[in-house]
């Protein structure tokens, strides 16, 4: 049997209206990938709206008075001529505090006198908090309160309004109210200067760094 070849013109006019009809299907296509990606997306981190937080790490130090208040003893005597170092973590973003409590989400604070660290004030110790309210910042240790031994640290520390985790001030205190059996310790020791500063942004070290080096081999090339 001869086959007979299609004419050129109706040849070129199946060919087109192939094409035309496989356009639309890929279009189709790619539109449904793009919504069951769009939708295993939205499966996988849920459909409630994420909360944004702007976490800021903070350095903080200071001082405690010469003396502690009269009828102390243990710890708070202890602390006296001493100073505390270290470091916490807050939202950034719900400060200042007007009228309600930010946790802080780490913290670690040392007690010191004479380059020995007679306590810390820590996130990793069960029972502890810390926390900015309205001007105040706390850390407090209760994780020895219980119904025989009512123990309670606490190193409050009062600023200026509109706190946002950065300042100076001269006013605060230890407080402690302890009763370990044989070890008692309580009283009050107060606070005569606290700084607290960001710590600087990794990024901003590097600039740092650079300046420095900069800074350095021009000196060097001057001298040269």
């Amino acid at each position: 049997m001869q086959k007979h070849a299609l004419p050129e013109t109706v040849g070129k006019n199946i060919k087109t209206k192939l094409m035309l009809s496989a356009t639309p299907l890929r279009r189709l296509s790619q539109a449904t990938a793009t919504a069951a990606l769009g939708l295993t997306m939205l499966t996988a981190i849920g459909t409630d709206p994420a909360k944004a937080v702007n976490l800021k790490t903070f350095n903080i130090s200071g001082n405690f008075a010469s003396t502690a208040l009269d009828g102390s003893i243990g710890l708070p005597v202890n602390l006296a001529n001493g100073s505390f170092n270290g470091a916490y973590t807050v939202d950034v973003d719900q400060l200042p505090a007007s009228n309600s409590f930010v946790n802080l989400t780490s913290w670690n604070v040392n007690l010191v006198n004479e380059n020995t660290v007679l306590g810390t004030l820590s996130n990793s110790l069960a029972g502890n908090t810390a926390y900015i309210q309205e001007n105040k910042l706390a850390f407090s240790d209760a994780g020895l309160l219980t119904n025989e031994n009512k123990n309670l640290y606490s190193l409050e520390l009062d600023f200026d309004s509109n706190f946002t985790g950065t300042g100076i001030t001269n006013d605060g205190k230890f407080l402690d109210n302890s009763d370990l059996g044989s070890v008692k310790s309580s009283g009050l020791t107060a606070v005569t200067f606290v700084k607290i500063e960001p710590v600087p942004e990794p990024q901003n070290l590097a600039g740092t760094a650079v300046i420095a080096t900069i800074g350095l081999w021009l000196r060097r090339k001057q001298k040269g």
